[in-house]
């Protein structure tokens, strides 16, 4: 493995380096001057540990304490590997997706060879032979279409096996390696992370439905050729569709407003929901009741779940409150520019999509905030050069910043410093109208799911951001659009149990099974 080998080719591995190097020290002492029984420094000018008593003429120098360094970066060194753990989940997923859709064309191709031997009945004998023609080349187009999606498993395995052992043999390197060696190697260990990371396949844009005309009416005593009787077989490849099922679609009979224009996860499965951007905020479950209702007293935005409550963005009032698990609100940050999605990071700061106006003007600035809500801090990421007008705005699991811009017409994947990694435009060709992006979530595997209201889908992407299919019921399946099943999609959210919840802009809820 890369990590594992120094550059100089003589000298030996680093995991030789870690088991012989001072073998008969306890770790703890090989960190102190054994003159002195001082803790040592590390000098990044002299790139080695050093003690400050023992040598005076590193005063000058970048010097740290050894241990407090090697400590940080050991822990930012197993957040980086851990994300490989996710990657290694997503990729089960996928596989266990392309295994299920093999499954389905045998099972379509099953019913398609049944429906043309009962046809055959219904030919002359001479002309039986074309029967056993047909099914041959059916046959043919079966296997290739299949051997596509057995590569791309083969595909995903290798790199789930890679993965694994990549992060078994990284995580002992961290764990067992001294601190000196740790602060040496550990730009060079994050490098081969990242290409671990980037190693990860794409997925199929496209999968294959069978199809066999119908069969004429023999009955109208016109003469019927035999290919006729047997139909026309045809395999067309429509864009990658990700099945989901219809748990309940409703609109409370109390809400008359239209247009679901926010949503969060809540509790107990349950989920609360702004319509027309408020001021009344609700709490429903999967039937459809209103748990709970309260009154903010201002249009609402953006609404995010924090630690022991909730935060709501106010673009009129150009503020953020902070409300308590009664929904009380405790706390009230003013901002400059107006406030649109939040979402909350792993360590409780909220990311705030920020705009000068609700309708962008020609040299308006947008930016992408931290907001630390203990201390009211705010920090300004450095990304404003990639924004146009974002909108909403989710965190992944590996705390990934993902936003859409739909004035961009992008969905764009930042890290938590504002650096760039990836930009989705749409998957191409295979929409009617330009990408449109409006909510976006993330799921527990690392996916973003983005809603496209003008071509009324949701797409999912891959955790590096790129294309994997748009999601559509179970009731669509068999058609070749891309529609999914509910139209004009708006907001989106997932459940406590990982159920999907969109809302449109007629004010219906519809409920998904998603990732059962």
């Amino acid at each position: 493995m890369e990590i594992l080998t120094n550059s100089d080719d003589k000298q030996p591995d680093l995991v030789s380096v870690v088991i012989n190097r001072n073998v008969n020290k306890d770790l703890s002492e090989r960190n102190k001057c054994d003159l002195h029984g001082f803790l040592l420094d590390y000098c990044y000018e002299c790139e080695r540990k050093i003690c400050q008593n023992c040598e005076k003429f590193h005063g000058g120098h970048m010097t740290v304490s050894l241990k407090d360094e090697s400590d940080r970066i050991r822990t930012k060194l197993k957040e980086e590997v851990y994300k490989l753990k996710h990657l290694i989940r997503y990729s089960c997923i996928v596989t266990y997706d392309l295994q299920h859709y093999i499954d389905r064309m045998n099972a379509s191709l099953a019913n398609i060879m049944e429906e043309i031997l009962k046809r055959s009945e219904y030919l002359q004998k001479d002309d039986v032979v074309i029967v056993d023609v047909m099914i041959k080349d059916i046959q043919f187009e079966h296997d290739q279409a299949e051997a596509i999606l057995v590569d791309k498993i083969s595909e995903f395995n290798e790199f789930v096996s890679s993965a694994k052992h990549f992060y078994v043999e990284t995580e002992r390197v961290i764990n067992s390696s001294d601190d000196e060696i740790i602060i040496q190697q550990h730009q060079h260990i994050l490098t081969s992370v990242l290409q671990q990371e980037l190693a990860l396949p794409l997925c199929l844009l496209e999968r294959p439905i069978y199809i066999l005309t119908p069969m004429p009416d023999i009955n109208t005593g016109k003469d019927i050729l035999p290919l006729e009787i047997l139909g026309e077989f045809s395999k067309e490849f429509v864009p990658w569709r990700i099945e989901v099922k219809r748990i309940n679609s409703f609109r409370p009979e109390c809400i008359g407003a239209r247009c679901v224009t926010t949503m969060c996860q809540g509790w107990d499965e349950q989920v609360w929901v702004v319509w027309q951007w408020g001021p009344l905020l609700h709490l429903l479950d999967k039937n459809g009741d209103i748990k709970k209702k309260v009154d903010l007293g201002c249009k609402v935005d953006g609404v995010c779940t924090v630690k022991d409550g909730l935060a709501i963005s106010c673009h009129i009032d150009r503020c953020i409150k902070v409300l308590n698990d009664q929904c009380d609100v405790i706390k009230t940050f003013q901002l400059v520019r107006i406030p649109r999605g939040i979402y909350t990071n792993c360590t409780g700061e909220i990311i705030v999509c920020c705009v000068e106006n609700m309708h962008r003007r020609k040299d308006d600035v947008s930016v992408i905030k931290k907001l630390d809500i203990t201390s009211g801090q705010l920090t300004v990421l450095p990304c404003s050069e990639d924004l146009v007008q974002p909108c909403r705005v989710a965190v992944n699991v590996n705390d990934d910043i993902c936003v859409s811009d739909r004035n961009k017409g992008s969905v764009m994947i930042f890290n938590q410093e504002g650096k760039i990694k990836s930009t989705y435009r749409g998957p191409g060709s295979s929409t009617r109208h330009l990408f449109a992006p409006e909510s976006v979530r993330c799921d527990k595997y690392g996916q973003v799911l983005v809603v496209d209201y003008t071509n009324h889908t949701v797409h999912v992407l891959d955790p590096l951001g790129r294309f994997r299919g748009f999601l559509i019921m179970d009731t669509e399946l068999e058609k070749r659009a891309i529609f999914m099943g509910t139209s004009s999609p708006f907001s989106i959210t997932i459940d406590s149990a990982g159920d999907l919840w969109v809302g449109n802009k007629f004010g219906f809820l519809t409920v998904l099974k998603y990732l059962s």
